[in-house]
């Protein structure tokens, strides 16, 4: 990394220059150069998974909140699906109350931590942020992302550690939490704090869902989920793992014993090509890549790696490729770079590690070498069509047109689905084709089971962990309501 000495001291030397100014103004903060957190070389850090960027200094942390322009109706918090009042926590940081604006984001998120590295601020805040809009370039928005983390890493590092929420006096009621997610902790917290008394049902052997299992290690350490989850046992939580509802025990069993249920599963259930080959060896879906690169397990990935797919998870399933001993990476795309849907910081350090990007291709075929491995992938070639209803432009396949080329592993990374133990298993439990729940209307969180809530995933689909957090306390609230009335 760079030597953080020499960029604290050039920050602070700013810092020092502005504030001494009588009256700092707009035209000063369009002068200030946005901060970033220090990088490790990219080739040199595409080894290792360690998290790949570092956190801003404190006097980086202070110039960048400085930089904001302070709206009287900040676009940013408006775009925030948590609505985090982010002027007022970047003025106490700009004015060094790191503390203060700590607890103000606090009061706001339950997993800043997690959502400050992970969450598409490009997409979201900061593509809203005045000061992007008045330079002309959304990069130089004020860096939310960043400012966030920093207070964060002070909180674990410097304030002693995050707070445990005081709890309400109890209920007597009894809430059967489903997944331990983002949506399945931040609904377990919030039911806690209000009195209820929680169990968590985790299928896994260890908690945090897609958090631990589906993004890198090199992008969120498990040191940061398990900072954020540590809370859990200390308010009394209980937590099962290993527990697959559907499978291991019922919705209606667990019925029998909570007053309420809330499922927050995800979407794990990774989607498949259709076509002829993918199940050869060495063919995986991302969610099973990931999961085992992030666990450590023993996987065979080769030197020549094709990912088909083009968003977050392309890019996390590229990038964990070269940890895990790939020479050359080849992302195949039936886009352009510019609808691609994985954010541009993502796709940045893709192309920095070296990927290549195969756009206006799409696998037709994969083709086994003599020992049965996939060796080599079958492309069609696509020109863009016409918008869809999304307002992306179609890929039209090209008759005739074909490229082969040689790989040794393929990722697909194509999306994901609810999957269907819970369904199969509970009476008069309605999903969509996507197996996503369905709700009662559009702004209820209950299912059309009596008493059974769902949140994240698996009610609205893939998406982000900030919208999985939003809906799993919006459920938390609703389970509150139907409780005690």
């Amino acid at each position: 990394m760079q030597d953080n000495s020499a960029v604290e001291q050039a920050a602070q030397a700013e810092l020092d220059r502005i504030s001494a100014l009588p009256a700092i103004t707009l035209k000063d903060k369009m002068s200030i150069p946005p901060q970033r957190g220090a990088e490790l070389p990219h080739r040199e850090f595409r080894t290792t998974m360690d998290e790949s960027t570092g956190t801003l200094t404190l006097a980086q942390a202070r110039l960048e909140a400085t930089r904001c322009m302070n709206c009287k109706k900040p676009f940013c918090t408006a775009a925030c699906p948590i609505s985090m009042p982010i002027p007022q926590y970047l003025e106490l940081l700009a004015g060094g109350n790191v503390e203060a604006a700590v607890k103000m984001i606090r009061g706001t998120s339950l997993l800043p931590s997690i959502c400050s590295r992970v969450c598409p601020h490009e997409k979201q805040c900061q593509s809203s942020c005045a000061m992007g809009r008045t330079l002309k370039d959304p990069n130089k928005g004020i860096h939310m992302g960043e400012t966030e983390r920093f207070c964060m890493d002070y909180e674990r590092n410097v304030m002693g550690g995050k707070p445990v929420p005081e709890i309400a006096a109890s209920t007597g009621k009894k809430v059967a939490v489903i997944g331990s997610g983002p949506a399945g902790f931040s609904a377990a917290v919030d039911l806690r704090t209000l009195g209820h008394d929680v169990t968590i049902f985790e299928s896994y052997d260890l908690l945090g869902g897609v958090l631990r299992y589906g993004i890198p290690q090199f992008r969120l350490p498990k040191d940061i989920v398990d900072y954020e989850y540590s809370i859990l046992p200390k308010m009394g939580i209980e937590v099962k793992t290993g527990v697959t509802v559907g499978k291991d025990i019922t919705i209606d069993e667990l019925k029998k014993n909570f007053d309420a249920i809330f499922i927050g599963n995800g979407a794990s259930q990774a989607l498949k090509t259709g076509v002829p080959g993918e199940d050869l060896k060495c063919v995986y879906t991302a969610e099973e890549y990931l999961k085992k690169g992030n666990r450590g397990e023993a996987i065979e990935s080769g030197k020549h790696v094709v990912v088909v797919g083009g968003g977050n998870v392309a890019m996390d399933a590229a990038r964990m490729a070269f940890r895990l001993g790939a020479e050359d990476v080849r992302v195949v795309y039936r886009r352009t770079l510019n609808e691609m849907p994985a954010c541009k910081a993502e796709l940045r350090e893709v192309l920095n590690e070296g990927a290549m990007i195969m756009e206006l291709h799409n696998p037709s075929e994969f083709v086994a070498g003599a020992d049965g491995r996939v060796a080599k992938a079958k492309l069609d070639l696509f020109q863009l069509g016409e918008p869809d209803e999304k307002g992306r432009p179609r890929p039209v396949k090209i008759e005739g047109k074909e490229e082969v080329i040689d790989c040794d592993t393929v990722v697909l990374a194509i999306g994901s689905k609810v999957s269907s133990e819970i369904k199969d298993t509970t009476a008069g439990l309605d999903t969509n084709k996507n197996g996503t729940y369905i709700v009662r209307a559009e702004d209820s969180c209950e299912t059309s089971v009596d008493g059974v809530f769902v949140g994240g995933d698996a009610k609205h689909g893939p998406l982000t962990v900030v919208m999985a957090m939003k809906t799993g306390r919006e459920a938390a609230v609703a389970i509150h309501k139907a409780l005690v009335g």
